[in-house]
């Protein structure tokens, strides 16, 4: 998607994403992993091909005179003679080869031009051979009525579309590696909190002597091991790595992130996804093709027009060096009765156009709507985190009261280390809506329809 600066009517495109998540923070093994996990995913492979394939489709319509060049053996092709007399001697050997280099321009504004240029060798036993080469032919078509630029837009949208969901797939892989870090982050340290718990608690309920009381250590004992086991349940369904390797994704991802979202913050730019280009360039085509919308019930013919030119002697075809011969003609069929096939075609090009405007209208606001609520999240999240940290603040003072009741011996070692725990949970806590701040703001990122690592659209296209 363009990004480009209110105000300013120059085609400059500034990618800050590229810049930051190739060379200024996406270091080694963040890069990598992503990396990875793009060439395991399958979706992303398909939608690559995809892409590759539009991008081939719109170069055909927009590069009219990139020509195709192929060399074709005529249908008597390769021929390898041998006369045999009734002896059984052998009288002749020839061989004769037809070719024809043929080239071809499509769309060259609704037209599709030919040229060819044929050949024959021959040779034989004897030495004789003989290379003929006296024509040239020439084939024009097109249609009476041509819906060239139509075809076109509607390539150009197909093209944005797919590659629009190239980039939410780029999108979706990367949020999910983020999801998965910051997922171990905060689950590997509830993990140890409940099974710290679970080891007080089962002290607890061993020692206890008093019946009420053990009732209410072993229900606290279970619920640390209800606690401790979906945590490990949750731990078992995400990419774990090793220590060393995690704090150094983790940090990127922080730094990322936070470099990101100022960028996206800070400058004034309009956005406008592939998604919402596409559907305009639609509109076009539905135009173009509501204003021909008479055209399915007209004899719309396919006219030709052949050239063939000789520049040397033929004696097989009995023609001379500059004779030529032309021909002009019309192909094509009108059905006559249907079963209200042609109807149905005049409605869809009378209403695809209004429908198409309403698809626009309608992503529009989902857009905008949901662009408003990721803020909204952002601000809440905001909100949340300043609580979780108020919380922390104070299970932090409730620590230190404990530890100095523990020192003059008015509180157990247990009910200590279960206020040391409940500082640690306060600081996972914190640590969780830091996660989710950090989730909402790629979220809306992506839905701004910004590409993640930037695609030089003004350089491809």
């Amino acid at each position: 998607m363009l990004l480009k600066k209110r105000g300013n009517n120059k085609k400059h495109v500034i990618f800050f994403i590229l810049i930051v998540f190739t060379i200024t923070l996406f270091s080694a093994s963040l890069l990598d992993e992503y990396e990875k996990r793009l060439e395991e995913s399958s979706a992303y492979q398909n939608l690559k091909l995809q892409v590759l394939s539009a991008q081939q489709t719109v170069g055909a319509y927009s590069n009219i005179f990139d020509p195709y060049l192929s060399l074709n053996l005529q249908p008597s092709g390769l021929v390898f003679e041998r006369t045999v007399t009734d002896d059984g001697d052998t009288k002749t050997n020839q061989t004769n080869l037809n070719m024809s280099a043929d080239l071809k321009l499509f769309h060259v504004f609704g037209t599709n031009i030919g040229l060819s240029l044929p050949f024959q060798y021959t040779s034989n036993s004897e030495g004789d051979s003989d290379f003929i080469m006296n024509s040239l032919g020439l084939n024009v078509s097109r249609k009476l009525i041509t819906e060239e630029q139509a075809e076109k837009l509607g390539v150009k949208a197909q093209y944005l579309k797919t590659l629009y969901s190239l980039e939410q797939q780029e999108w979706a892989l990367f949020v999910n590696l983020v999801t998965e870090v910051f997922n171990q982050k905060y689950y590997e340290g509830l993990e140890a909190v409940n099974r710290k718990r679970l080891e007080i608690y089962s002290t607890q309920f061993n020692n206890a002597k008093d019946e009420d009381l053990k009732d209410t250590y072993k229900q606290q004992k279970l619920l640390a091991q209800k606690a401790l086991l979906n945590t490990e349940k949750i731990l078992e369904q995400i990419t774990l790595y090793t220590p060393k390797i995690f704090d150094s994704l983790y940090e990127q991802i922080k730094n990322l992130i936070q470099k990101m979202y100022a960028d996206y913050h800070e400058y004034p730019y309009t956005q406008q996804s592939k998604e919402i280009q596409a559907l305009e360039l639609e509109i076009e085509k539905a135009l173009a093709e509501k204003n021909l919308w008479f055209l399915p019930y007209l004899f719309n013919p396919t006219l030709n027009f052949n050239l063939d030119y000789y520049f040397d002697e033929s004696e097989k075809l009995g023609f001379q060096a500059g004779d030529f011969k032309w021909s002009v003609g019309i192909s094509g069929s009108l059905d006559i009765f249907d079963r209200g096939e042609r109807e149905t075609a005049v409605l869809k090009r009378e209403n695809t156009y209004d429908i198409k405007l309403l698809e626009l209208k309608e992503e529009k606001e989902r857009t905008e709507k949901q662009l408003s609520k990721l803020r909204l999240d952002i601000d809440i999240s905001k909100v949340d985190l300043e609580l979780k940290e108020l919380d922390y603040e104070n299970s932090l003072k409730d620590a230190e009261k404990s530890l100095e009741l523990y020192k003059q011996e008015f509180i157990t070692l247990e009910e200590k280390q279960l206020k040391l725990l409940e500082l640690e949970q306060s600081r996972l806590d914190y640590i969780q809506a830091l996660h989710q701040l950090y989730l909402h703001q790629l979220t809306l990122m992506q839905e701004s329809g910004i590409p993640l690592g930037g695609y030089l659209d003004e350089e491809k296209n």
